[in-house]
């Protein structure tokens, strides 16, 4: 049987079966290209909420006055400080995304990693197999406060897979049999720039889109 946990895991990660996974960035830190209209509150298509923040501000606000960062917070700091910290909740059920704007040809996307989740019914042995992975979408916003996020999915660069169109270092793991890319930051960043310039049809179209707008003040 299942641990709730895990089932929490799968639903709350949207679309863990199908979205391609990597166990690096998708992103060359020199393309990170934070956006401020991303920040706010905003709910999907199914009702769920989407409360986007700066990393920026909850260092600010985990810090009291005159309280430095330590050594180890310093360092996350640096790697994340132009990012955004996304609690995502549904049906009461929260999980917190770190996510990284970036920049390929004039196109943002973002890159996800899990941050923190609901893990309560997962003893230390499950937990230790747990793999915090990388996704990304596609952004799309528009001028009406709404944005679009086109998740990439593992139908279509499977297909390129099998079809030898694309050499990129992946695995495919577990009974699941799971997309995992292994391929540097270096190598996805090129990869997404060839795929996105690319005429595949439908490319990014997929049931994994999620379109969201922005709560009122």
């Amino acid at each position: 049987m299942k641990s709730k946990a895990l089932i929490l895991l799968t639903s709350v990660l949207l679309f863990s079966s199908c979205i391609v996974k990597s166990l690096q960035p998708f992103y060359n830190t020199e393309d990170l290209s934070y956006n401020e209209k991303l920040i706010g509150t905003w709910t999907d298509q199914k009702n769920d909420t989407w409360s986007v923040t700066s990393v920026k501000e909850e260092f600010a606000k985990g810090l009291k006055e005159g309280e430095k960062l330590s050594e180890d917070e310093k360092e996350s700091f640096e790697t994340y400080k132009d990012g955004y910290i996304i609690n995502y909740t549904k049906k009461n059920k929260e999980v917190l995304f770190i996510a990284m704007p970036f920049k390929i040809e004039g196109q943002y996307f973002l890159d996800f990693i899990p941050y923190d989740f609901d893990s309560e019914s997962i003893n230390d042995l499950a937990s230790q197999h747990l793999l915090k992975t990388h996704s990304v979408a596609k952004i799309e916003l528009d001028d009406t406060n709404n944005i679009s996020f086109l998740w990439l999915t593992e139908e279509h660069i499977k297909n390129l897979f099998k079809a030898d169109k694309l050499r990129l270092k992946h695995e495919i793991v577990g009974p699941d049999e799971v997309l995992l890319l292994t391929a540097s930051s270096k190598e996805l960043s090129a990869f997404l720039k060839k795929y996105n310039a690319s005429s595949i049809k439908d490319k990014w179209k997929s049931s994994d889109i999620l379109k969201l707008t922005k709560k009122a003040i």
